[in-house]
């Protein structure tokens, strides 16, 4: 099984922290820095998993996420939103737009990596492609 995780975070410091922890467990990262070159990136690499910031210049999370959710072959991509903002509404925001999980920034690396760990072990994704969905993403930002 492949273990590759792709973050898009605009904030080079939050790449690094995340790419050193999750590396050291064995994990590859690949980052962005929107959401629009993650989907790109998505695509191309079939991660186990995605983690996004909410907001970032040239796309932001919450549209990449309504576009994984959207197409049939990134539905069920476990995504967790890695973020700020800690209004109780942009959690539920997130939640009810099918978010696997949801971490606030500041946070501790160990404990991202037990997060993503358990959101990758529990994942259902599958990137074997239905016949429709050779043709390209059904998304764009």
């Amino acid at each position: 099984m492949k273990r590759r995780i792709v973050i898009a975070d605009d904030d080079p410091t939050i790449i690094n922290l995340v790419s050193l922890r999750l590396g050291l467990a064995r994990y590859d990262v690949l980052s962005a820095s929107n959401g629009t070159d993650a989907l790109n990136l998505i695509r191309k690499t079939e991660p186990v998993a995605v983690i996004l910031d909410v907001r970032m210049p040239g796309g932001g999370g919450m549209a990449a996420l309504d576009a994984l959710r959207a197409d049939p072959v990134t539905s069920n991509l476990p995504v967790m939103m890695l973020t700020g903002e800690r209004n109780p509404g942009a959690v539920m925001s997130a939640m009810d737009a099918g978010a696997s999980d949801y971490m606030v920034k500041p946070f501790h690396p160990d404990r991202l990596l037990e997060r993503v760990t358990r959101m990758v072990k529990s994942s259902a994704m599958n990137w074997s492609r239905p016949a429709a969905a050779n043709d390209g993403p059904v998304w764009e930002l």
